[in-house]
Formats: structure tokens, C-alpha cells, sequence
């Protein structure tokens, strides 16, 4: 095993970084590009499928609880594998998925290719988490993670209005499939050819027992941690991201605008989202490098509660002017920003290097998709019954406050359970030293042990 520290010490490291936290980033904004074609075109599936607001909440329910079963294997196939390779087949190649859903000829062989191209984008996040842990240190995770969100809601909020223009097309929404498709391919491609693992590992696959134990001793000491068992509950309860799944389509069918005209939110959106995790990023560093103990969590805090007043303003009165709702949704993404670069950085924080991966495939692949696929589902039931407006009250508004004040009961064990990380850690690894030794998850010491 093998820390190739030497090379991130010449002086373009910070270029390099830069490059591979670019193409990390790239990697991510491809299942966010497949979920972008879905909802922002799924009027016109729906019109040619014959579908109704159920069937869109089927779809995000079925591509979120596919990915939060596969994230996991994913992971173990890049301690076994080089991750380089790994995140090419699972962000990139596998895009040809996504190409086959868009030949679909009926909704349910549609939602068994979107599925399986599900399956295999949820390997890209936990993985590519795990290597900006790697790459950064813990005064500066919080300034990384919102350069990678921003760049995912950059591409999603560019693609989200291209994407809509398709609508001019009968088969425009199958032609939204087919490119996100290639792109994904290129991004394979170039994940292949200028990626750098800041961790090169060498070493014999391991006998099968021995990954059985690595599974089952990697799961049992991550839900050992506290902090990380709150975090789990937190995110389950979270139906923050919903908003913009049905945004487009509460727009065209409870307040009467076009598709054309109402996939425009799409962009002030990422805009929003983009200024939310670049300034809250380097916001969240700040303080928490002067409020050490509980600076995160306020602040994750302030933005749920901020969150569920705008959208209460956004989908419980009724504005007549697109550019009302351009203006809502701007501080929606700026709000929503923020989560990711606090909630990340939790992780890091309490989390030993060796098992940051498992713990971003089980939090976000597993934990956040079983929540988006559920309130998803939720979403478009109560849409059925009560109508969309109802329906985001109840999910996006009151889950997103009661949420916000249920946050307050991760400040005694986060303290605790970041404390032990660094002074566990050699020295100065727990700050300043972000390259780290891969070394079997059933050699990470237990938190609570």
C-alpha cells in the first residue's frame, strides 16, 4: 500500500487537485443529468406514455431505492479495484443505459432500463466522496464539497432549460436520454485518461471469507458512531430535493405555465445552488474553524428552517408571473446549497478515512435515496389525491421544519465523536494531512469500543 504524497507536493498541486476534483465533479453531475431529463421532460412522456403525476413519482422511487441497493457493492468493487476504473464503468460507460431507456416503447420496460441505469450511477457519488475526503483536509472539506456541488448544479441547472427546449420535438424526451447517455460515455472516457487516485493501493484481492468479514465489520463499526446513526435519521426524514422534482410539473399543471416556460426555474435554481455551496462552502469553514464543536450543525439547522419558509412561499400561493417563481427558486437552491457542504463534512469529520466511502454509500446512495425514492413516491400519491400543492406542503415545507428542529440533537454526539477521529488519527492527519493509507475496514478501531 502505497501514499503517492510526493507527487501532490510539486508545485502544480493545487492544478492537479484542481483537474481531479473537476472530473470527480463531472463523474456526479451524470446521474443528476438523467434525473434532469426525467422531470423536466416528463410531460411529454407522459403525454406519449399515457401516464399520470403517479408515474413520475414511480420513476424517481425506483431509480433512488435501485441506487441505494447497489451503492454499497460499488464501493467494495473500488477497495478491490483501481477507484479510477471503477468510477468510469459505474459514471460513465454505464451511460449506455440511459441511451437503451430512451428507446423504451412502454412505461414498464422504461422504468427496468432506468432502473438499471440507476444502479449503476450510485456507485459515482460515495466513490468520488471518498476521494475528495482524500484530497482535502478537514479546515478546507467544506470549501471542496461546495466546488463539487456547485459544479453538479451548474451542469444540471445548464442542461435542465437545453433539456427543455427538446420539448419541441414528439420524441424529444427520448432524445434528452440519448445524450445524457453519450455524455456519460465522454466522461468515462476522460475519467480513464486524466484522473488521478491520490491513493494508489497494491495489494492481492482478498479471500472471499475475508470480504464476507470486511462487509460485515466495516458496516458494524460505522453504525457504531453516534454522530453518523443521528446523520442517518436526519437525512431519512429530509424531503428538501423533491421540490425540484415536481417543480416543473407544478408549475404546467397547478399554475398553468408551459413546459417551455416552466423548466426556465431550472437555472436560477442551480444558480442559486451554485452561490449556496461556493459561499456557504467557505462560510461553513469559517465557522466551524472558530465554533469547532457545533458551528456545522447550526448552520445545517438555518438553512432547513430558512428552506421551509421560501418553500412555503413557492408552492402555497399562487404567483401569476414566471418571474416570481425564477426569484423563489433562486433562494430555494441557495438554501438547499447548503446542506450538501455541511452534511458531507459531518461525515468526514466523524468518520475514519478507511471507511468514508461505505459511510457516503450508505448516507447517500443508501440513506438520501431510500428518502428522495420514498417522498418521491409520497409526492406524486398525494398529488393524485390532494393535488401538488398538498402534496409539497406536507413534504417539502412541514417534513423540512420539523426536520430543522430535530437537527439540534446531533451537537452533543458530533462534539464527542469528532474529537475521538482526530486525536486517533497520527499527527496532524486529523487536519493538515489528507493523503492517507488505505488499510482493511476491519483494522478501523470502534468509536465507541
Amino acid at each position: 500500500m502505497i501514499t503517492d504524497t510526493a507527487h501532490f507536493a510539486a508545485p502544480d498541486a493545487r492544478r492537479i487537485r484542481g483537474k481531479n476534483l473537476s472530473l470527480l465533479t463531472a463523474s456526479h453531475a451524470m446521474d443528476n443529468a438523467e434525473s434532469s431529463v426525467t422531470t423536466v421532460l416528463f410531460p411529454l412522456m407522459r403525454d406519449a406514455l399515457g401516464l399520470s403525476a403517479t408515474a413520475l413519482g414511480t420513476i424517481v422511487a425506483v431509480g433512488k431505492i435501485v441506487g441505494a441497493v447497489a451503492g454499497i457493492p460499488w464501493v467494495f468493487l473500488a477497495r478491490r479495484y483501481p477507484r479510477t476504473r471503477v468510477l468510469a464503468v459505474c459514471a460513465g460507460f454505464w451511460g449506455v443505459w440511459a441511451m437503451a431507456a430512451g428507446l423504451s416503447t412502454g412505461f414498464g420496460q422504461f422504468v427496468i432500463l432506468y432502473g438499471i441505469a440507476a444502479a449503476g450511477f450510485a456507485g459515482a457519488g460515495p466513490i468520488a466522496l471518498g476521494m475528495v475526503g482524500d484530497i482535502y483536509d478537514d479546515n478546507h472539506r467544506g470549501r471542496a464539497t461546495g466546488l463539487f456541488y456547485a459544479g453538479v448544479a451548474l451542469t444540471t441547472g445548464v442542461a435542465a432549460p437545453l433539456f427543455g427546449r427538446l420539448s419541441g420535438f414528439a420524441n424529444g424526451w427520448r432524445y434528452g436520454f440519448f445524450i445524457s447517455g453519450g455524455l456519460c460515455v465522454l466522461v468515462g472516457v476522460l475519467i480513464l485518461a486524466f484522473l488521478d487516485d491520490p491513493v494508489r493501493e497494491r495489494h492481492s484481492a482478498p479471500a472471499p471469507d475475508h470480504r464476507a468479514r470486511t462487509i460485515y465489520d466495516g458496516l458494524r463499526e460505522l453504525f457504531a458512531v453516534r454522530t453518523f446513526r443521528y446523520i442517518l435519521v436526519q437525512r431519512l426524514l429530509s424531503g428538501q430535493n423533491v421540490i425540484m422534482s415536481f417543480g416543473v410539473v407544478f408549475l404546467v399543471q397547478d399554475r398553468g405555465f408551459t413546459t417551455a416556460t416552466a423548466s426556465v426555474i431550472a437555472l436560477p435554481f442551480a444558480i442559486g445552488y451554485v452561490l449556496g455551496t461556493l459561499a456557504g462552502g467557505r462560510m461553513i469553514d469559517r465557522v466551524h474553524q472558530a465554533y469547532p464543536r457545533g458551528g456545522r450543525i447550526a448552520m445545517l439547522q438555518a438553512s432547513q428552517l430558512a428552506f421551509a419558509g421560501i418553500a412555503f412561499l413557492g408552492t402555497q400561493l399562487a404567483w401569476h408571473s414566471i418571474g416570481v417563481y425564477v426569484a423563489i427558486f433562486a433562494v430555494v437552491g441557495l438554501l438547499q446549497g447548503q446542506v450538501p457542504v455541511v452534511n458531507r463534512p459531518l461525515i468526514m469529520a466523524v468518520v475514519s478515512p478507511q471507511l468514508r466511502p461505505l459511510a457516503f454509500a450508505v448516507s447517500v446512495s443508501m440513506a438520501d435515496a431510500i428518502a428522495y425514492g420514498a417522498y418521491a413516491l409520497l409526492t406524486g400519491m398525494l398529488g393524485d389525491a390532494i393535488g401538488l400543492q398538498g402534496a409539497l406542503l406536507v413534504v417539502t415545507v412541514l417534513l423540512t421544519a420539523v426536520n430543522g428542529v430535530a437537527s439540534a440533537l446531533l451537537y452533543r454526539p458530533y462534539a464527542r465523536d469528532s474529537a475521538a477521529i482526530t486525536t486517533r488519527l497520527p499527527s496532524g492527519q486529523g487536519r493538515r494531512a489528507p493523503f492517507l493509507n488505505h488499510h482493511p475496514i476491519s483494522e478501523v478501531p470502534n468509536h465507541e469500543q
